[in-house]
């Protein structure tokens, strides 16, 4: 379990695929403590810049345009 963040992840996913049934989630490994959301190419969160974790409704009201 990568970093300890696959719940979380898991939890993430799940509530975008909710919102939005045809989008492609995916994660990657990263060695930092790092955990990121990226929308089509673009941030829209990071753990080391916030402080922690996202809530679902900030990621599952995302705009996807």
């Amino acid at each position: 379990e990568p970093c300890g963040f696959e719940p979380t992840y898991q939890e993430l996913a799940s509530a975008v695929r909710e919102e939005y049934p045809d989008i492609e989630i995916e994660s990657r490994l990263g060695g930092t403590g790092a955990f990121e959301i990226e929308i089509n190419g673009q941030l829209v969160f990071s753990k080391l810049e916030n402080g922690g974790f996202p809530y679902e409704k900030d990621v599952s009201t995302h705009p996807l345009g």
